[in-house]
């Protein structure tokens, strides 16, 4: 079995390598990104106190004084680390826009636990090598704050992933989930860390064990994740989509004042029924078998407001681009594997607009109950 000695020197080194390489290895163009820039120093700075902690726990042996003396080391270092690592992930949801308020009471609550560990550990009078009844206290109510602490930070990040993944799915032509899921999975086991930490820390042997290879594996992933968001084309197209989204929020604040100032709609210059006429010659032109098509192009392309094509979406049968195309194609490609029987469902799949064959089935069978296959058999 892994001993505690020999987990705390792996730790120290897996959050090392990992500061070094968020430090180190972000080519230059990443520097452009300022989000990215602040958020992947957040992470280094996350994972070094991670690293720092293991060091002092392995050099001073607070594991084999006890219990109390580990959790005070664990705290007074793992609540700050926690809160860079959380941070620095909604740096990226929001690209940077996190308000010093919401920095302050981060910090405040750290501050407040800090104190009170410290303080207590230098008021009690009881030698830091042994057992204080009032630091254990003190600790049980550090693991509360730090759980306020983690809460707080999680209802701001799942605010903003619930505003990419609205922004992302009405702005391309089919699911594009994959560029920011790595921001879902870290959340949600993060949060399970939350409740799982202050209940972890203050126990030995196995369970102490089976945590921190987890807790390793979660920040690693994180970590990597992030890392390999920040230097990707994927953090330009969720931009992308959410840049969309607030243009969209925007003139719809500049219509209502319009709107009020002259007391005419705001869609009076260009009806949802207008839309509904345009779409089908957009439709004759075959437009929607292009690939990686977006809102802002199918708008463009049909002539009009991005803003009124997506209040008409939302309005009909479809909800968004994605289910408008998606049917489109998929009557085309029904109608393609009748007629050309020689064709591969590859290429079925590339003339109706799919980027790929997994894909296709996937969107196939979900609109009409059968594989391509299994339709071109009994028509």
């Amino acid at each position: 079995m892994i001993t505690t000695g020999e987990m705390q020197i792996s730790g120290m080194l897996t959050m090392t390598v990992l500061s070094v390489m968020l430090v180190i290895c972000a080519p230059g163009r990443s520097t452009r990104r300022i989000s990215f820039a602040k958020a992947r120093w957040m992470m280094a700075g996350g994972t070094g106190l991670i690293a720092l902690q293991f060091l002092l726990q392995h050099a001073f042996g607070f594991r084999q004084m006890g219990v109390t003396q580990a959790v005070c080391c664990n705290l007074l270092f793992f609540t700050p680390s926690s809160l860079l690592c959380s941070m620095s992930i909604l740096y990226m949801q929001r690209q940077g826009k996190v308000s010093w308020k919401e920095w302050l009471i981060g910090s405040s609550i750290y501050a407040l636990s800090a104190g009170i560990l410290i303080g207590t550990a230098v008021l009690d009078g009881v030698p830091f090598r042994e057992e204080s009844m009032a630091l254990r206290i003190a600790e049980y109510v550090s693991s509360v704050l730090y759980v306020v602490m983690q809460t707080y930070i999680f209802s701001m990040q799942y605010k903003a992933y619930m505003r990419l993944e609205t922004a992302v799915d009405e702005y391309y032509d089919r699911s594009r989930r994959d560029l920011f899921g790595w921001m879902g999975l870290s959340m949600k086991t993060m949060a399970l860390m939350v409740f799982l930490v202050p209940l972890v820390i203050f126990m030995q042997g196995a369970p102490l064990v089976l945590f921190s290879i987890s807790f390793f594996f979660l920040i690693s992933y994180s970590t990597i994740s992030l890392y390999t968001y920040g230097v990707s084309k994927d953090v330009e197209r969720v931009e992308e989509a959410e840049m969309s989204e607030e243009g969209i929020v925007n003139s719809e604040k500049f219509a209502t004042a319009a709107e009020s100032a002259l007391d005419t709609p705001a869609e009076a210059n260009f009806s949802l029924f207008t839309i509904h006429s345009t779409l089908d010659k957009w439709i004759e032109s075959g437009h929607y078998r292009e690939h990686n098509l977006t809102l802002s192009i199918v708008a463009r392309q049909m002539g009009v407001p991005q803003k009124q094509l997506q209040e008409w979406l939302r309005q009909s049968e479809y909800k968004k681009l994605a289910g408008l195309v998606s049917s489109l194609r998929i009557k085309e490609a029904q109608r393609v594997l009748i007629e050309h029987r020689d064709w591969s469902v590859e290429s079925v799949a590339d003339y109706c607009g799919f980027n790929d064959r997994k894909y296709f089935h996937q969107v196939f069978q979900q609109y009409t109950g059968t594989t391509p296959a299994k339709f071109q058999q009994n028509n």
